[in-house]
C-alpha cells in the first residue's frame, strides 16, 4: 500500500507556483539552453542540464522511454564516468570539496542537454523552438552528434542550417530564435 505523501502544500498565494516533471524537465532544459546561447555560467548551465535529463529519463522510462544516456556513460572509461559524476556532485552539494576547485569540460553539458532534447521529442513528439534551434546549432558545431535526420522537417527544408552556424552562439540566438518561435507556432 502507497504511503500517503508528505510533501509540504502551502497556503495559496500570488507566489506559490505548481510544479510537475514536465514543467520542471523543459524549464531546466530551456534555461540551460537560454544560457549556453548567451554564453553564460557553465556551471550553471551543467546543473540545470544534469536536472533536466533526470526529469526526462524519469517521464521516458515511465513510458517505456527511457534516455540511452546511462548507457552510453557505461560504454565511456572509467576516468571519464568518474570525472562525470564528481562535477555534478560538485556542484549539487554545497561542502563537497569546500576549499577547492573542480575542473570540467563544459561539453559535458551540451551532451546531456543533447539528449535531453532528444528525449523531449521522443516523449512529447516535437521540439520547442527553442530546442529547435538549438538541436539546429549543435549540429553545426557537432555534426556527430545530431543525424540530420533528427531535426525537425521544417529546420531541414528551410535551408536555415548555414545561417544557425554563422557567428557566436548568441548572435545566432538574437538573429534567428524569433523566426523560429514563428514557424513553431504555426505549426499543429
Amino acid at each position: 500500500m502507497r504511503q500517503p505523501s508528505r510533501k509540504p502544500t502551502p497556503k495559496p498565494s500570488p507566489t506559490v507556483v505548481v510544479a510537475n516533471k514536465q514543467k520542471a524537465a523543459i524549464g531546466q532544459l530551456e534555461s540551460a539552453i537560454l544560457l549556453w546561447f548567451n554564453e553564460a555560467d557553465p556551471i550553471s548551465i551543467l546543473v540545470l542540464a544534469t536536472n533536466a535529463h533526470d526529469c526526462y529519463h524519469a517521464l521516458g522510462k515511465q513510458i517505456g522511454k527511457p534516455s540511452f544516456h546511462g548507457e552510453w556513460i557505461e560504454t565511456m572509461p572509467h576516468s571519464f564516468q568518474k570525472r562525470a559524476k564528481y562535477v555534478q556532485d560538485f556542484a549539487k552539494h554545497g561542502f563537497k570539496d569546500l576549499e577547492e576547485n573542480a575542473t570540467f569540460d563544459a561539453i559535458f553539458a551540451e551532451g546531456l542537454m543533447v539528449v535531453s532534447v532528444d528525449c523531449h521529442r521522443d516523449i512529447f513528439g516535437k521540439f520547442t523552438p527553442l530546442m529547435a534551434l538549438y538541436a539546429a546549432r549543435m549540429h553545426t558545431e557537432h555534426p556527430n552528434w545530431t543525424l540530420p535526420e533528427t531535426l525537425p522537417q521544417v529546420v531541414k527544408d528551410s535551408g536555415i542550417i548555414e545561417e544557425v552556424g554563422r557567428g557566436s552562439r548568441k548572435q545566432c540566438f538574437n538573429s534567428l530564435y524569433a523566426a523560429f518561435a514563428s514557424v513553431y507556432s504555426a505549426l499543429p
